[in-house]
């Protein structure tokens, strides 16, 4: 039998005074913290890149940004609180011990990598061995910054310890609790009612039942089952003065609609991916800041969330709220531009676009994306008709440009990576105005973006077959963005007033079942 603690037996009232005592001391640090709010709580740490409930899944969700990290908790038969979703171990380690009836001595013998090791196909040089963490081990770290807080999961009935645990660290204000048993999120609030407690719902829960509930015992949030996200229950659940959780979403598409429905938190196996969603959903209708003395003819998105705009004569960079960090002059015509290694490289055709004799001046212009410092201008004159777009894939750039107006087919000219000329490609798309303006490879396939009227989208596999083409407007800028959603540029010029530029997110699949407008048979 494990041992019990002491603290929940005889010295139950002492730890409960010293409890009350340490929460007033360690509230007073809470407005000196500057916790995040941004709904995403890493399931078990960022448990999609490294083993679940291990430091460096911890580390790794703290780093990325999350608000709260979840994890579970058992004791040990030494009377330990060790970091472990499973009652028995087989599951994630290499050897299958009981947590209840070992010592923590005995555990730390295993690998916890093991079975996220076998499922990626991974070595042991790529993944070492990790050991069982104490949530003691978790909560030092986590006190060492001010953004992301934990919300511990107890599987067994051991509220008690890891309260005393909590206060003898001074950990409170980094500290919740979440679980589904009612007995155990009720004792949370006995002991600490300042705590916040996130109640977990099961499929088929009564909503309305549990609001009441949740209200009685003073939780803050109810945690649903994803299936019983709607939008009525979301309405019901904020108009209690509650929050919304979900649990455990993983796909894009799911998170993307939960978000949409009001869902103020979600637990993820891959925050990274959640908050990059959220992070990019900032672009709908962001308009980059400032008005601009010619039209817009390129996208492209960088680190740290900075957007780069290509305004034919001038250089941009805003942040993902449209504000300008940077811009400067550049020569006519500076057209689509792509992101790659650091540096800004943009198809120029110094104002002869289109030209029909195929004399065009074509140039790819390198810039430091920090700085605008130019590095470097390369001629690239396998462009006939005038370079327009540029993108990025595997090791080589796809130039595109215009055409000459009897020509019913687009090109692609190829380079590497030190845009030596590698071959051209041929595209039986039919004839577009100008040929192609803007390019981009995302989710597996290219897409180029022409003018016309209407205008057309032309989308193929990344060996450019497949070939779609679809009556959109994407020739002033396209990019990916997550794994199934693309972000579009538009703009409009004003006489005597100037040119701007705004973005839109596209889903892939809505332009991929759009009806084909090939002119021409394949």
């Amino acid at each position: 039998m494990p041992l019990k603690s002491k603290c929940a037996y005889s010295l139950l009232p002492l730890c409960v005074l010293f409890f009350f005592i340490s929460t007033s001391a360690a509230q007073d640090l809470t407005p000196q913290l500057s916790f995040l709010k941004n709904g995403v709580t890493a399931h078990r740490g960022n448990s999609h890149e490294f083993p679940e409930n291990s430091i460096q899944a911890f580390e790794s969700a703290m780093e990325l940004g999350v608000d709260w990290l979840e994890l579970d908790i058992f004791r040990t038969a030494d009377g330990k609180l060790v970091v472990l979703h499973d009652q028995q171990t087989g599951r994630v380690a290499d050897r299958d011990l009981n947590v209840l009836v070992s010592t923590y001595d005995e555990l730390k013998q295993l690998d916890f990598a093991t079975q996220f090791r076998r499922e990626r196909g991974l070595s042991i040089n790529e993944v070492p061995a990790i050991q069982l963490p104490l949530l003691e081990d978790v909560l030092q770290r986590v006190m060492r910054q001010s953004k992301t807080r934990v919300s511990i999961q107890p599987k067994m009935s051991c509220v008690p310890d890891a309260i005393t645990l909590i206060q003898r660290l001074g950990a409170a204000p980094w500290c919740g609790f979440n679980d589904g048993k009612l007995e155990l999120m009720a004792e949370v609030k006995k002991l600490s009612p300042a705590t916040p407690v996130f109640w977990d719902r099961p499929p088929g829960s009564n909503i309305e039942s549990d609001i009441q509930i949740a209200l009685d015992r003073g939780f803050e949030s109810l945690v649903l089952h994803h299936s019983l996200i709607t939008g009525e229950n979301v309405k019901k659940i904020h108009a209690a003065g509650l929050e919304v959780g979900a649990w455990t979403v993983n796909e894009l598409v799911m998170l993307h609609r939960l978000k949409q429905l009001g869902v103020d938190r979600i637990y993820t196996d891959r925050p990274r991916d959640l908050l990059a969603l959220q992070s990019f959903n900032r672009l709908n209708e962001l308009r980059c800041e400032g008005r601009y003395p010619k039209h817009l003819q390129g996208v492209c998105l960088g680190t740290n969330e900075t957007i780069y705009w290509s305004f034919t004569t001038e250089l941009v960079k805003s942040d993902f709220s449209g504000r300008v960090l940077k811009k400067i002059s550049v020569a006519d015509h500076h057209g689509d531009l792509c992101f790659v290694d650091g540096q800004i490289l943009v198809a120029v055709n110094l104002g002869k676009f289109n030209d029909p004799a195929g004399n065009a001046d074509n140039w790819i212009f390198r810039y430091d994306s920090e700085t605008f410092a130019e590095i470097s201008r390369t001629p690239i004159p396998e462009v006939k008709h005038g370079a327009g777009g540029i993108a990025y894939h595997a090791g080589k750039f796809i130039v595109v440009g215009g055409l000459a107006p009897d020509i019913n087919e687009n090109y692609l000219y190829e380079y590497d990576r030190n845009f030596q000329f590698q071959k051209r490609h041929t595209l039986p798309s039919g004839h577009t105005l100008m040929g192609i303006q803007t390019a981009a490879f995302a989710h597996e396939r290219w897409w180029f973006g022409c003018y016309g009227n209407p205008q057309s989208l032309i989308t193929t596999d990344a060996n450019f077959g497949d070939l779609k083409r679809v009556t959109f407007n994407a020739s002033l800028g396209i990019c990916g963005i997550d794994s199934n959603r693309l972000v579009v540029a538009t703009g409009s010029c004003e006489p005597n007033v100037g040119c701007d530029g705004e973005l839109q997110i596209v889903l892939t699949e809505e332009l991929l079942s759009a009806p084909s407008s090939l002119p021409i048979k394949q």
